[in-house]
């Protein structure tokens, strides 16, 4: 059974990603056994001006948690970069709002997938690290 045709391409496509920077480097004064809490890292992004001949924006988002304004066992740094496509679809007036709150959530679980594979890797009991709440939007259609 194929699901294919079942769900409907969105206009703006991720095309690729690459990862830029990948470090932990041991607290070793710091108690091993006790992980960084949910809110000891901070999450940042930005973006490139969209290429409107190639109809390609790029997107930086991180992940970054300091053992020295924390209790955690570790300093770690991960980030990535990444390419979207943007379709003829979508509005070019909306790519850099999108860019902005929608893009990171989308990067999150590739920044989640290796902060806890790298945690993981270096003995820990591997991190995982929160998910978020994305608010919804309802169209309200008069007379419905």
């Amino acid at each position: 059974m194929s699901d294919k045709g079942k769900y409907n391409l969105h206009p703006i496509q991720l095309v690729d990603l690459k990862v830029l920077k990948l470090c932990l480097e041991i607290a070793t004064e710091k108690d091993q056994n006790k992980l960084p809490d949910e809110g000891s890292f901070s999450l940042y992004s930005g973006f490139s001006d969209y290429n409107e001949d190639k109809r390609e924006i790029a997107v930086k988002a991180g992940i970054k948690i300091d053992s020295k304004e924390d209790d955690s066992p570790f300093s770690l740094h991960v980030e990535l970069l990444c390419l979207f496509h943007i379709g003829d679809k979508f509005p070019t007036k909306y790519i850099d709002s999108w860019a902005d709150k929608n893009a990171p959530l989308i990067l999150y679980p590739y920044l989640r997938e290796h902060v806890h594979s790298l945690t993981s890797r270096a003995g820990f009991e591997g991190l995982i690290l929160p998910l978020f709440e994305v608010p919804t939007f309802k169209i309200n259609i008069e007379g419905k």
